[in-house]
């Protein structure tokens, strides 16, 4: 029988209808509270049966928590995790882990100094197909690994051309692309190599910059689409695209190329190898969510219960994972988010200062 640990959560949508639901099935953890980011006017004490703070400061003041998950925009990740781990708690933030590297290695250093487990949610490491993949690359089966080529095409244009982006269209409070989607592929690719990515060359485009609708024109900055390259610190070269706005995406497309194979992987359900002939299919055991389980906590389900559960037995002492996230890698991560920007904004290649950490 696993002992629970209590849980707050700060954010009453992507918190309220994915990190809740995963949460209150998993046996070791209990929702103890959920507290709005911004303050709600609803004089509501309860949120799906969950008791609900306004404030989130009031939450982490009131509460006796254990862990405390925060599912915000990103422009609040660093006051909230700070304060969060100054009240004692453990950590869990969303991805990415900050807005520069200036925030992340202070966050890293707080939760050091406090000797607080803090983690990031790069909950798609613990997907079985990326696992398997980072088996396949843990044993050489690849051989030495060349060259790597991560894509992602949309079918985002009517979203963007019909609708406010709200917070996603503003690159002051960590909207765009690069650090939506970026950031879980930047830590996927470091995962899977085992090694930083050393340097950069990088282009970010805002393809839709304004929307005209019955409340005003949005004027948008954040990027829509994306596009680097760069070098790994053992030689091997990559190349990461991504375009949001597309009348007809494709979808997801890893290629990576080694010395004695090729691997292709496609929206994070196919699986391919070939060595010198013909791909063949690699199959994956799935892992499969609780029927009751509703949309659109099910989608995510497969890598954030496995994020969760590493978390719980890291928190209880049991055991670590080594596959587990921490503010250390969220740190790394923000490292090369932020050389892209830089790059892209100077025109220049950049080499990744990823700071003195502790």
């Amino acid at each position: 029988m696993m002992k629970p640990l209590s849980v707050g959560i700060i954010g009453t949508g992507f918190g309220r209808t994915v990190h809740a639901p995963i949460f209150q099935v998993h046996p070791g953890f209990h929702v103890k509270s959920i507290a709005s980011v911004h303050r709600q006017r609803t004089e509501d004490r309860t949120w799906n049966g969950i008791p609900y703070y306004r404030n989130w400061r009031d939450m982490l003041d009131r509460e006796q928590l254990d862990l405390v998950s925060i599912v915000s925009a990103p422009g609040h990740h660093y006051e909230m995790a700070m304060l969060a781990l100054q009240s004692g708690y453990h950590v869990l933030t969303e991805k990415p882990l900050g807005m520069n590297t200036e925030q992340t290695l202070q966050m890293l250093g707080e939760s050091e100094r406090l000797d607080r487990q803090a983690f990031v949610n790069f909950q798609w490491r613990w997907a079985p197909i990326r696992q398997r993949i980072k088996h396949i690359l843990k044993g050489k089966e690849l051989g030495d690994i060349q060259h790597i080529k991560y894509n992602g095409s949309f079918s985002g244009y009517s979203v963007l051309t019909e609708s406010y982006r709200g917070w996603e269209a503003r690159s002051e409070n960590g909207g765009g692309f690069l650090f939506a989607v970026g950031s879980h592929m930047v830590d996927s690719l470091m995962w899977w190599m085992g090694e930083e990515i050393t340097e950069v060359y990088g282009d970010m485009r805002t393809q839709i910059p304004s929307y005209h609708g019955d409340a005003g024109i949005e004027i948008r900055d954040a990027d829509d689409a994306f596009t680097f390259t760069g070098r790994f610190k053992g030689g091997t070269s990559l190349v990461v695209d991504v375009f949001f706005p597309g009348i007809h995406g494709m979808g997801w497309t890893l290629e990576i190329y080694g010395t004695k194979g090729t691997l292709i992987m496609r929206n994070d359900q196919n699986l391919e190898c070939s060595f010198g002939g013909a791909f063949e299919s690699i199959d994956i055991e799935p892992f499969q969510p609780p029927a009751n389980l509703e949309a659109p906590a099910v989608h995510y389900y497969n890598g954030f219960y496995q994020m969760i559960d590493g978390i719980y037995h890291s928190l209880t002492g049991n055991t670590t994972r080594i596959d587990l996230p921490t503010f250390a890698d969220g740190h790394k991560t923000q490292a090369v988010l932020d050389a892209v920007r830089l790059s892209s904004e100077t025109r220049s290649r950049i080499n990744i200062d990823y700071g003195s950490m502790p």
